[in-house]
């Protein structure tokens, strides 16, 4: 991606703040605009400095809620937010994932998965690590050796709806006017994304990730 993509750290510890600095060192590509270590010096710069991306752990600043993840992009329409942060507490992730989270990573995961997921987020899709997908699954921390992120395409999120709805693949394949074996193919992906095996889990996942409401319902073939 040849476009500058100017990034906003807001973080306060200082470990992980020279870890994030020294991963976007070695891509030209990336700037970081400024190090944002608690909720008003952020709000206060988001609409002058105007990020193409947020990376933010929400639980280290202070004065910080979870519901204030909604106003970054409120107060700077445009700017994607990749959240970094502990998920120690399923709790939190289900209610961090229920503000709209496009980005959620943990601190276990590498520099591979960090600029992956910025790129995910500035094409517009989800990106979430596996962990962080176990829990909205399981409804429970899992320790997982993988911690790759899990990114969704705008095509999978919408066949993941629909799918969640009762749409058979065929029905699926006419509303959205491709072939039955691609549908397929996007179905297995969606699967090998996100680690899961049955339509039953995938259901949970639309629910958990707010992908559909819990008595949401679609009538197929609309």
């Amino acid at each position: 991606m040849s476009k500058q993509v100017h990034i906003l750290i807001a973080e306060t510890q200082y470990l992980i703040i020279e870890g994030l600095q020294s991963i976007f060192r070695r891509y030209p590509e990336f700037s970081v605009l400024g190090i944002m270590v608690n909720k008003q010096d952020l709000f206060d710069n988001l609409h002058v400095l105007k990020p193409d991306v947020v990376v933010i752990d929400p639980l280290s600043l202070e004065d910080f809620r979870v519901d204030d993840l909604q106003t970054i992009e409120t107060v700077c329409p445009g700017a994607r937010v990749l959240i970094i942060t502990d998920i120690s507490d399923p709790n939190i992730v289900h209610r961090i994932v229920d503000t709209g989270a496009k980005g959620y990573l943990t601190k276990t995961c590498d520099e591979k998965e960090i600029v992956d997921a910025i790129y995910a987020l500035l094409r517009g899709e989800q990106m979430y690590c596996h962990k962080v997908v176990n829990i909205l699954v399981d409804g429970r921390t899992v320790e997982v050796d993988n911690c790759e992120p899990t990114g969704l395409s705008e095509r999978e999120v919408e066949i993941i709806r629909l799918i969640a709805n009762g749409y058979t693949t065929r029905q699926i394949a006419d509303t959205l006017y491709r072939s039955f074996h691609t549908i397929t193919t996007h179905r297995k992906n969606i699967m090998k994304k996100l680690g899961i095996n049955s339509t039953s889990e995938l259901m949970v996942y639309a629910m958990n990730t707010g992908l559909i409401q819990p008595r949401e319902q679609l009538v197929a073939g609309k």
